[in-house]
């Protein structure tokens, strides 16, 4: 199966955006961490939802559905990390 982006859950990518000259605070970094997090679990709902769609027209109507019941599951989830990330939000 071909898979167009590159994954890596391990929490691999590198958080000092200006050389170790700034002067972020903790929660600055939980934050871009969050912020992170969210963006990169709209693209994952959004991949199911076009692998629904292709099950669907594969003629498998009932895959389609508990797909999608799932990205519902995954989005409500995301919508709450987005709620908490807004309270969280460092200016």
């Amino acid at each position: 199966m071909h898979h167009d982006h590159e994954h890596c859950h391990e929490h691999c990518h590198h958080h000092d955006h200006c050389g170790g000259h700034c002067d972020h605070t903790p929660m600055e970094e939980l934050v871009a961490l969050m912020k992170y997090m969210v963006g990169h679990n709209a693209a994952h709902a959004k991949e199911l939802a076009d692998l629904a769609a292709k099950l669907d027209q594969a003629g498998n109507h009932a895959a389609f559905e508990q797909v999608m019941a799932a990205v519902s599951d995954f989005e409500k989830g995301n919508m709450r990390l987005s709620v908490i990330l807004a309270s969280l939000d460092v200016k």
